[in-house]
């Protein structure tokens, strides 16, 4: 019985490490891709997200598609823009999302 208590408490242990790791590393990822954003030379646009929208659902969708994005505040995301004509292609996206 002690030793089936003992293994219990030391996978708890291990998934609770694990977990945290895994969190760590995703602050990080988000971390570095508003230092990205907010660089003096990166291309971005802002998007005012409409009232009522939830920004986490605009902000898969952008991921979906291959753009990195963060919440500068609930009411607007900062999303990067490689290439020139990425501003309308990202809106088209965003107010499709919206509509759905």
């Amino acid at each position: 019985m002690v030793v089936i208590g003992f293994m219990v408490v030391v996978g708890i242990a291990v998934a609770s490490v694990v977990v945290l790791g895994w969190l760590r590393s995703w602050g990080k990822g988000v971390a570095r891709t508003e230092s990205e954003l907010h660089e003096p030379g990166a291309r971005t646009m802002t998007y005012a997200v409409p009232a009522g929208q939830d920004p986490a659902v605009l902000m898969a969708a952008l991921a979906g598609a291959g753009y990195r994005a963060v919440e500068e505040t609930p009411e607007r995301l900062l999303v990067g823009c490689p290439h020139e004509r990425d501003d309308a292609a990202i809106r088209e996206l965003l107010d499709h999302v919206g509509r759905d």
